[in-house]
């Protein structure tokens, strides 16, 4: 019984590693990528930043998967604070500072 056991997990081990080997080789021979590298990662972390660089005054913040203009983020303002870029302050805005 112990050497079904080890015969059966020799062969799943060795499976295992030709299937390693034969999936490596096909990625290397059908790669897309120039470079090797996450393409789309590179493409999130270039938008991610984009939308960073925008500001909002101090006084609100621009999302990637918040509301746009257009194609582009705008700026979500916090309370009591508004315009394109959330620097006007509205004097007759009640904030519950409590909440």
């Amino acid at each position: 019984m112990g050497n079904k056991s080890l015969s059966k997990h020799s062969t799943c081990l060795v499976f295992s590693i030709l299937l390693n080997f034969l999936l490596f080789g096909y990625n290397l021979y059908f790669s897309t990528v120039d470079d090797g590298g996450l393409s789309w990662s590179r493409g999130a972390a270039e938008e991610a930043e984009a939308v960073a660089a925008i500001s909002c005054s101090g006084h609100g913040r621009a999302y990637l998967d918040g509301v746009t203009s257009g194609d582009l983020p705008v700026c979500e303002c916090n309370t009591c604070y508004g315009g394109r870029d959330c620097s006007k302050f509205s004097p007759s805005c009640s904030a519950d500072v409590d909440r």
